[in-house]
């Protein structure tokens, strides 16, 4: 008698696999800087599994406010709720600098202005520089970014205007920051192929109906191996008020005095 033979195996199994994720990570400011808010914090943590042309999945709770880098760090934007606007001398003979004790972009008590002298061209208008702030964004792939302009608040004799006398430019700094805040030392201009600023969204009145395309990225953030400061590139938000006509830095005391602001919400989108 012959028995067949019996086929016998075991074994065991693995299998190593890496993906990474297309992610973007936002740095700004944990909070307003009236709150006690100090910067940068990572505060956004995109996944770009989403739909392309939908909001990316953000894993961190919140939202951040934007920052500027001044006295030698990155400082939380204020509120500009609690203070007025710097003032900015035009023309004087001489002298005429203002001093700001912090929160810087504000006037208050705690502020100061040199002696300036005056001829027939001096005049003063809200700051020259406009009311601007950025974030950080580090990526290792494409994204976009869109923004939404919400909350107007328009008082005084600035309570007949609105979201179309809020002039906004969007700009890229590649490298900003100094020292061991240094930005960008190993990052490249993620609007390469893409159409990069959308630089036809020039007033908040054009991102007031909702989320609005405001930067169409085309590569990542991330040039060489580095940090996350290293590999990110700054988003710079610059606003004007403007008057009637639409001309630009065109404050007059006879405007008289007020407040006009509103909220701009930024989002990364899938591309």
């Amino acid at each position: 008698m012959v028995a067949p033979g019996l086929a016998v195996s075991a074994g065991t199994l693995d299998r190593p696999f890496f993906r990474a994720a297309a992610i973007v990570i936002v740095m700004g400011g944990d909070d307003f800087s009236e709150n006690g808010g100090t910067a940068p914090f990572a505060v956004d943590f995109n996944l770009l599994t989403s739909a392309s042309g939908t909001q990316a999945n953000d894993l961190i709770a919140g939202d951040g406010v934007a920052m500027n880098y001044n006295t030698g760090q990155w400082n939380a934007v204020s509120n500009g709720f609690n203070s007025g606007y710097e003032f900015d001398i035009q023309n004087p003979t001489f002298g005429g600098t203002f001093i700001s004790a912090g929160p810087h972009q504000t006037l208050d008590a705690d502020d100061a202005y040199t002696e300036f002298g005056l001829d027939g061209t001096t005049n003063i208008d809200l700051v020259t520089g406009n009311r601007a702030s950025q974030f950080l964004v580090a990526s290792n792939a494409a994204f976009d970014i869109y923004a939404q302009a919400s909350n107007l608040v328009a008082t005084g004799d600035f309570s007949s205007l609105g979201y179309a006398n809020i002039r906004y430019r969007l700009r890229i700094r590649p490298g900003t920051g100094s020292g061991v805040w240094r930005a960008g030392a190993r990052a490249q201009n993620p609007s390469n192929g893409g159409s990069g600023v959308i630089t036809s969204i020039n007033r908040l009145d054009k991102m007031s109906a909702g989320p609005t395309k405001v930067f169409d990225g085309g590569r990542r953030t991330a040039r060489s191996r580095g940090t996350l400061l290293q590999q990110a590139v700054g988003f710079q938000s610059r606003y004007t008020l403007t008057g009637t006509g639409g001309a630009l830095n065109n404050y007059d005391l006879s405007m008289g005095t007020g407040t006009l602001g509103a909220t701009v919400t930024y989002t990364i989108y899938t591309p």
